[in-house]
């Protein structure tokens, strides 16, 4: 399956960190542009108000653009579809063969379909356990898990670009995501369990859009997932 991995240049420790964690797999990075009239000419293509964003102190729109990018090499490759992680994504462990698990489901009954599946547990969301069953991985959810790790499909990816020709965003893409999966453009399927976290959600690194720095990040976030989790549990 291939990976692309939306990775801004300038963050080289995370760069290092995806080599790492990704190596003997077939990932690529993908960032939003090689210089700024290729950077302006796919806002122009895909946002609203791009050109705003673009220079604002928090260059959301450079991210989504990255992501948009990725959707364009599944649909120009010809791929099945692919794992998009964000750069500062850290995998579970046993993360390979889960993943291997939830695409064979995925293709058993869902691979005709616009699909997204969220890998991740950064919005500390889960799969009730009263709706869990034994030996099922994915479920049926009316909306994402923000956009760290998530597989889109081939149908998918070619249904938002031909979407995003016709009517451009003003959102950030985990809320474009959001729009399109309550609109039911999208199926979104929760991976249950959740196989990866963003490290700039537990304190491993400084997160792209915050400049806050707190020894206690780790910790608060183990408290919070702990608790979540056991909510969830009980549900």
């Amino acid at each position: 399956m291939k990976i692309f991995v939306i990775h801004p240049d300038k963050f080289k420790a995370r760069g290092e960190h995806i080599d790492c964690m990704l190596k003997g797999l077939d990932y690529e990075f993908i960032n939003e542009g090689h210089d700024e009239q290729q950077i302006a000419a796919y806002i122009d293509k895909y946002l609203c108000d791009g050109r705003e964003l673009l220079h604002r102190p928090v260059p959301r729109a450079l991210c989504t653009i990255s992501h948009l990018l990725a959707c364009e090499r599944i649909v120009a490759d010809g791929l099945e579809g692919a794992l998009i992680l964000e750069d500062d994504i850290v995998l579970h462990k046993n993360f390979l063969p889960r993943f291997e698990q939830s695409i064979k489901e995925y293709r058993e009954h869902y691979a005709d379909k616009k699909v997204l599946i969220s890998y991740e547990d950064s919005s500390l969301k889960f799969v009730p356990r009263s709706q869990r069953e034994k030996g099922r991985m994915l479920y049926r959810a009316m909306k994402g898990r923000m956009a760290g790790a998530y597989f889109i499909n081939h149908h998918a990816a070619k249904a938002i670009l031909e979407r995003l020709n016709k009517q451009r965003s003003d959102l950030a893409i985990d809320l474009y995501h959001y729009e399109l999966i309550k609109e039911g453009f999208l199926l979104c399927l929760w991976c249950q369990p959740a196989l990866a976290t963003q490290g700039s959600f537990t304190g491993q690194f400084p997160s792209a859009l915050s400049s806050r720095k707190d020894r206690m990040i780790a910790f608060n976030w183990w408290l919070k997932k702990n608790y979540k989790q056991s909510l969830y549990w009980f549900r």
